[in-house]
């Protein structure tokens, strides 16, 4: 299975980073980027639900 990146609200990634369903992102600069989360859950229920918030996240913050 491939990586699943996503953008959520800063306080989201690292509750999820501490509860051990994601890690921090990097576009390979050295640094991690604070919104953004590559998921390391495997199953397609977590991928689909972070997904739809991403969605949600990212469709709200531009309007």
């Amino acid at each position: 299975m491939g990586r699943l990146v996503v953008k959520l609200p800063h306080d989201r990634v690292d509750t999820l980073i501490g509860a051990g369903a994601g890690t921090p992102f990097d576009a390979g600069k050295g640094r991690a980027m604070k919104e953004w989360l590559t998921v390391t859950a495997d199953d397609e229920e977590s991928w689909l639900a972070l997904a739809r918030e991403a969605l949600d996240f990212v469709g709200s913050a531009h309007h």
